[in-house]
């Protein structure tokens, strides 16, 4: 591992960055907190309870502090910007994914942890472009990299192997949660349902014949498949890929 040059040090760590955690530790294990003084447990709690009833925008240093009956300035004591409440809301939340072992081996335990991943990003109350961008070496998301690569280890994949799978791993279900969660996405009920697929009969029925064919055929399936079962769907595509990388699988 190299050192951090003091140019670096110089210029402000990114909020969530792992030299903002590095920094963030340090300064709290130095921190003297006062018997019901303010905590950064206390402060992402008051935060989330603000984020949940009044949406993101809402959420800032000013409104987290009027809720807690304290001072801006008290607060920067803790926290130093809204970015860094996101940062750490955004791990925070990921605390929330259980691990455990299934005990039916790793291809079971490791679609258990993609469903638990999923379940907690879709019920997360950030925005997914605001919690897949700043959670991503907090040490709640650094427990769930942990297990997962002791998971492709243990399974018999190589040190870089169980690396590539697990970053594949989490873009996948953070990417396939983002779409659930977003109202342009594929939604419980595909893009847009019957209507969907009505509308896409329309365009195509507008286009040279030969046009399309592929579409022509599958288009109703496309415009209705749910987001849930494309999700399982890609999840055992995912899990077959893992098998096939496994020691004695050719």
């Amino acid at each position: 591992m190299g050192t951090v040059s003091a140019e670096e040090t110089a210029v402000p760590a990114d909020p969530g960055s792992a030299r903002w955690w590095a920094e963030r530790s340090l300064a709290d294990r130095r921190r003297r907190p006062r018997a019901g003084g303010l905590s950064t447990e206390r402060i992402v709690e008051t935060s989330l309870e603000v984020l949940r009833e009044e949406g993101l925008d809402a959420m800032t240093v000013r409104s987290v502090a009027e809720r807690l009956g304290t001072s801006n300035a008290s607060l920067y004591r803790h926290i130093a910007s809204r970015d860094e409440l996101i940062a750490l809301i955004a791990d925070h939340v990921m605390g929330d994914i259980r691990l455990k072992r299934t005990g039916r081996g790793w291809r079971a335990d490791v679609e258990a942890l993609m469903l638990e991943m999923r379940r907690v990003i879709l019920s997360q109350p950030l925005p997914p472009s605001a919690g897949r961008s700043q959670s991503g070496s907090g040490p709640n998301m650094l427990r769930l990299v942990e297990f997962a690569l002791t998971l492709f280890r243990e399974a018999g994949l190589t040190d870089r192997q169980a690396v590539y799978t697990t970053i594949t791993m989490i873009e996948f279900v953070g990417g396939s949660a983002s779409i659930r969660r977003s109202p342009a996405g594929r939604g419980s009920n595909g893009v847009a349902g019957a209507a969907g697929a009505a509308g896409l009969r329309q365009l195509l029925d507008g286009l040279p014949a030969d046009d399309f064919p592929a579409l022509r055929a599958a288009g109703n399936l496309y415009t209705t498949a749910s987001a849930d079962d494309v999700f399982t769907h890609g999840m055992a595509l995912f899990l077959d890929g893992v098998t096939s990388q496994l020691p004695g699988s050719h």
